[in-house]
């Protein structure tokens, strides 16, 4: 290389050298502060993103949860005929448990249609007589209660006589007092095959009518003087073979079992359970399909003992607060106000009040209940839009 362009090459270096110098020791650029802004905008629209991310993400959640609580196994009437009787009847749909149903989701079993259930509360061992809670009982009358569904229990019998027949009624009685009963306490009074009940029989010691006659309505006085409503559960067998319901069907409720299109028994009956194998939201198992034959406006009297000079709840004056009611929930209870000559009723003092028939469109109705001073119930109407 020659000297000149040596001296050339030098002086490109010095000039390339003070340019690297010049810009090292300039300030930061403008740039930089936006590459800052830039990653923190990047920053907050990932927390935004992942912030509405989870906020659908818990949407979807109770979305489910909410249509999960809502059964698509609706119970159903079809294919059971109800006696003449009954023509100008509300059939009211309901069902009865005890722990072969296992775990209940009882708002689910609302939804399904079902507006009163009978929960097995104790029963009588069929072998050695010792009486037993239903170990589902507590759960499943909570879990009724809760769900707004109409609630009565029943004792499974194997009672020989009527002192049994009381201690029945006592254990029965015990077992539900700390609960609001809405529906009768029931003696389920029926042979269990090879049980002590059957025994009996067979050595002749239970063998008229009378005899099985006693035994339930003992139970029903007993329950009665309790301050509960009754009633006697009985299949076809029973009712026709054993004891003669007729005699009894207009001092006591009775709540009829034959399973199949018709039931016919010749007696009165309030409850008539169709088929043991209905299916209905809330239950893996099969359960018991019973109907309720309620003549809407009847005012049905109640036997149970309360205060003396009782005022019938059929002589107080209903108003809703509105006309025509719309579901909330998939539910509707409208506010009901209770009068009697112009004197306002109390809630939870005069009366109590249910609702059936009230998670679809069309008619439903309250149950009013009168408690304390006040006695008998009736089926109030409503719309439900």
């Amino acid at each position: 290389m020659s000297e000149r362009s040596y001296s050339k090459l030098a002086n490109r270096r010095k000039k390339a050298n003070a340019s690297a110098k010049s810009q090292e020791n300039a300030k930061p650029r403008k740039v930089r502060k936006h590459g800052k802004k830039r990653a923190g905008l990047n920053r907050l629209t990932v927390l935004v993103v992942l912030f509405l991310l989870l906020l659908i993400a818990i949407l979807v959640i109770k979305v489910i949860s909410y249509v999960g609580g809502i059964s698509r196994t609706m119970l159903s009437d079809e294919g059971f005929t109800h006696s003449a009787k009954y023509e100008n009847c509300l059939k009211i749909k309901g069902i009865d448990v005890s722990l072969y149903q296992n775990k209940v989701h009882w708002k689910k079993v609302k939804s399904s249609g079902a507006d009163f259930v009978f929960i097995r509360a104790a029963y009588r061992k069929s072998d050695t007589g010792e009486l037993m809670e239903d170990d589902m009982f507590k759960e499943n009358i909570k879990g009724a209660s809760n769900s707004g569904i109409m609630v009565g229990a029943y004792i499974y019998s194997q009672a020989l006589n009527a002192k049994e027949a009381e201690e029945e009624a006592d254990f029965l009685v015990s077992l539900v007092k700390k609960y609001d009963i809405d529906l009768p306490l029931v003696i389920d009074y029926e042979l269990y095959p090879g049980g002590r009940l059957v025994k009996a029989i067979e050595n002749e010691e239970l063998y008229a009518a009378s005899q099985f006659n006693e035994i339930v309505t003992v139970f029903c006085r007993r329950v009665e003087d309790a301050g509960y409503e009754s009633a006697i559960y009985g299949n076809y067998d029973m009712f026709t073979n054993y004891m003669d319901a007729t005699l009894i069907d207009d001092k006591y409720t009775l709540w009829a079992a034959q399973y199949g299109p018709e039931c016919h028994v010749e007696a009165d009956y309030m409850f008539w359970q169709a088929t043991d194998q209905a299916a209905c939201g809330g239950i893996t198992e099969a359960v018991d399909l019973d109907f309720w034959y309620i003549e809407p406006s009847r005012v049905y009297p109640t036997q149970a003992k309360g205060k003396k000079n009782q005022t019938s709840i059929g002589d107080c004056t209903f108003e809703f607060s509105e006309e025509t009611v719309k579901l909330k929930n998939h539910r509707a209870e409208p506010e009901l106000s209770v009068s009697l000559n112009g004197k306002s009723l109390k809630e939870g003092r005069d009366y109590e009040v249910s609702f059936i028939q009230n998670i679809a469109p069309g008619t439903g109705y309250a149950i009013v209940r009168g408690i304390k001073k006040y006695k008998d119930w009736t089926a109030v109407p409503f719309t439900i839009e």
